[in-house]
């Protein structure tokens, strides 16, 4: 069985912190910041903070699995 890697509130904040420093680095300034509904808001609005981006929209995806 594969070890699982445990995400605290701490550790999701240094990486959004990395991943808004790495962007931020590139010299890459968004408009705008688009979010999965399932498991990207959060990144969302750690990345919009960091990078100072109030736009931040959602978008939800669904798959259909039957005809």
């Amino acid at each position: 069985m594969a070890e699982r890697e445990e995400l605290t509130w701490e550790l999701f904040g240094r990486a959004g912190r990395d991943l808004a420093g790495t962007i931020a680095d590139d010299g890459f300034e968004p408009d705008l910041i688009l979010s999965i509904a399932r498991g990207g808001l959060f990144v969302a609005g750690a990345l919009g903070y960091a990078l100072d981006v109030k736009n931040l929209h959602v978008m939800n995806v669904e798959f259909q699995t039957a005809a």
